[in-house]
């Protein structure tokens, strides 16, 4: 089997007192999309924290790329292809679009432009406005634009339908899937279960900072206790 592009093993971590990620071990392949669904509050968020270098790591290692990047500071774990679309979007609202851009790509810059607009067609209609101007899902998109002008080799996406209304997380989710067929390998974490579930490949349920359940994607759709707790008790056959 190939070397994971991302491999995270026993991963713990602590605020204060408090055990937030309790021997977290998780895996994404080349070209998979992976996801992580849980209830707020049980560690997703600062799974992904912790994969970027904010949040550091009492225990466990991560491997990005077969590099050991446990603790190592956010910029140096940018600059080797691991790029995340955080939650909340934090976009820089009073910016245009195409400063939002720019400033995302880095070194660069202007150069990805080009290569990357075609996937967003409704940001090329908006490069001039201020970002604060778009809507909700502009929002999204303008965020994982801007993740992926660093040409990510590995996408952290942190609840990307959080706020949306139906239509727009359909269309959020059918662009993870375009950025996956440019060769991007994806981890997403979700309250949405049902919606990551669909989309991806392989995934894990969080809950209290641990990893209860795990395995393909349409299996978890399928299982009782994830339809039980996630799925409003309904068995998705689809």
């Amino acid at each position: 089997m190939s070397t994971p592009v991302l491999d995270i093993e026993n991963l713990e971590v602590s605020m204060g007192v408090q055990r937030i990620l309790r021997g977290v071990s998780l895996s994404v392949g080349q070209g998979e999309i992976v996801a992580v669904v849980g209830a707020n509050g049980v560690g997703k968020t600062s799974l992904m924290r912790a994969l970027s270098g904010v949040y550091p790591v009492q225990g466990g290692r991560i491997r990005f790329l077969g590099e050991d990047i446990t603790n190592m500071p956010s910029h140096r774990i940018v600059d080797r292809g691991l790029l995340q679309a955080p939650e909340g979007r934090q976009i820089f609202s009073s910016m245009t679009v195409r400063e939002n851009l720019v400033l995302g790509g880095g070194p660069l810059g202007l150069s990805e432009l080009d290569r990357l607009l075609p996937l967003f067609p409704i940001l090329s209609e908006r490069m001039q406005q201020s970002a604060g101007s778009l809507s909700g899902g502009e929002q999204q998109m303008l965020c994982v634009a801007r993740a992926l002008m660093r040409r990510p080799k590995l996408l952290l996406l942190d609840e990307p339908s959080l706020g949306l209304a139906p239509k727009m997380i359909r269309t959020i989710f059918s662009l993870v899937r375009e950025i996956r067929e440019t060769g991007v390998s994806i981890l997403i974490v979700e309250q949405n279960a049902r919606a990551a579930l669909n989309l991806a490949d392989r995934a894990a349920v969080m809950e209290g900072g641990r990893i209860v359940l795990a395995g393909p994607a349409r299996e978890l759709l399928v299982d009782p206790r994830v339809a039980e707790t996630y799925l409003g008790g309904h068995v998705d056959t689809h």
